[in-house]
């Protein structure tokens, strides 16, 4: 293993390898203190700050300690003592402690980097600020966040990053020890949030993950467990919300748009409304395939159709992890599939995914998938309405593939286990909660049936 040193010399503050470089080596990481000045301009205080440099990239962190002007040399990027006497001496002495801290503190971080593989800028960070403010809400959700995406999390990274500020916004900007998080504190949170008139959903979320993470700090033993649980009063439950499927009338009319047919013209030349029209039907065309997809592959969520590899289908039969539950999927590859992954193949040559969804290989796949998504809802609305989707419309979206699936299969009295073995659910309990707010429909045909017999006047709903 090659051995490193740190040089502190408050010019330059660089992670250096102390063996012979190559003429393209550079330094891993640099650490460049400098003063940011007051905006209230003249000789007033500014802020001592710290500028970490990693792979051409920067971010700029503030220390905790003011500077006047006059005790900062811009060119030596060092401490000045212009008087041994002043009432300061004591404030300057500890700011360059702080100082030289930071830079072991630095090392520590990048040498345990070192060892674990590439990392970023946005690791060295986030560490940092952990180790100067481990106690915090903010930097202990950062370190958090950042393992999460390492480990392919990147959601619950988000709501995790997300619900952290929204407490901190409630707490007037102002970043809150761990151990500060209380009943009182997370009460009048909620309070907060249904005067601003958030669904119950959305506070359920907010309270859920922070009830998360603060059982992760008690794990990690950087707080104790409070005698009063702060989560125990406030509302973490989930309200169902109607589920949409289609009917098999509706899969087959939607199924029967032909959106490759060329829009009619006097000219014989294409004009740019024609074509214009041409390139609106082909991203229809491609979204309605995408959708009957996850429809014959029972239901598959976009999120796994997007990352779905060619090395996942192997004799006729495709394998893959659930995104969402890890567990283990094994489906047959139908003639409609087949038809469908053979449709997307020129689009698809040298990619090793089976879909034009994630298309750049050098940019983040979470965001081209949440893009593709977002594109996907949108051109299902629009197929919504020319299918004249009534159950659904407009709200056709990608949940509705595997809503319809397990519809389909209960109403055709697939048992329970067989359908909840297709859904990839962990348990039959869960697929009978699913199925349960499927049946809206069928309860409202019953209702109308009965109302019928009663007053003597028969109805004539139908069951989707």
């Amino acid at each position: 293993m090659v051995k490193k040193t740190f040089t502190f010399d408050f010019k330059l503050l660089t992670i250096i390898q102390k063996k012979q470089l190559t003429p393209k080596s550079k330094p891993m990481a640099t650490l460049t203190f400098f003063l940011r000045r007051s905006t209230k301009g003249g000789e007033h205080a500014g802020s001592l700050c710290l500028r970490i440099t990693h792979e051409r990239r920067s971010r700029s962190l503030t220390t905790p300690f003011k500077l006047y002007p006059n005790e900062w040399d811009n060119k030596t990027r060092r401490i000045k003592h212009p008087d041994s006497k002043s009432p300061r001496i004591k404030h300057l002495q500890q700011a360059e402690e702080h100082m030289k801290l930071a830079c072991n503190t630095l090392q520590d971080i990048i040498d345990t980097f070192e060892e674990q593989g590439r990392y970023t800028i946005e690791d060295i960070t986030g560490n940092y600020r952990l180790a100067h403010d481990s106690d915090k809400l903010l930097c202990y959700v950062e370190k958090q966040a950042l393992s999460l995406i390492r480990s392919e999390q990147e959601r619950t990274a988000r709501a995790y990053r997300t619900v952290a500020r929204g407490l901190v916004a409630f707490n007037k900007g102002k970043d809150i020890p761990l151990k500060h998080i209380n009943n009182c504190l997370i009460k009048d949170f909620e309070k907060d949030m249904k005067q601003k008139g958030k669904t119950p959903n959305t506070i359920s979320f907010y309270m859920r993950n922070l009830r998360a993470i603060y059982n992760k700090a008690i794990a990690d033993k950087h707080i104790q467990a409070k005698v009063k649980n702060p989560f125990k009063e406030v509302y973490t439950a989930i309200q169902k919300t109607q589920k949409r499927a289609l009917s098999m009338d509706e899969i087959q009319r939607l199924n029967a748009l032909d959106l490759t047919a060329m829009p009619q013209g006097e000219s014989q030349t294409t004009t740019s409304d024609q074509l214009k029209t041409i390139q609106t039907n082909a991203g229809l065309d491609q979204a309605k395939r995408l959708f009957f997809f996850s429809f014959h592959a029972r239901g598959m969520s976009f999120v796994d159709l997007a990352y779905l590899r060619k090395e996942n289908i192997r004799s006729g039969t495709i394998s893959y992890y659930r995104k969402k539950t890890g567990g283990l999927i094994r489906l047959k590859v139908t003639a409609p599939m087949q038809e469908i992954i053979d449709s997307f193949s020129p689009e698809v040559i040298g990619s090793p995914y089976v879909f034009p969804i994630i298309k750049d290989q050098n940019k983040s796949h979470r965001l081209q998938y949440e893009s593709g998504l977002r594109l996907q809802n949108s051109r299902l609305k629009k197929l919504s309405a020319l299918a004249k989707l009534e159950s659904v419309s407009p709200v056709l979206s990608t949940h509705v593939a595997r809503h319809s699936w397990a519809t389909l299969a209960k109403r055709e009295n697939l048992p329970l286990w067989v359908i909840s073995e297709g859904l990839g659910h962990s348990s039959e309990k869960m697929t009978y909660t699913y199925l349960a707010s499927l049946d809206q429909n069928v309860v409202d045909h019953a209702s109308d049936l009965i109302t019928g017999i009663v007053t003597g006047s028969p109805c004539f709903h139908t069951a989707s």
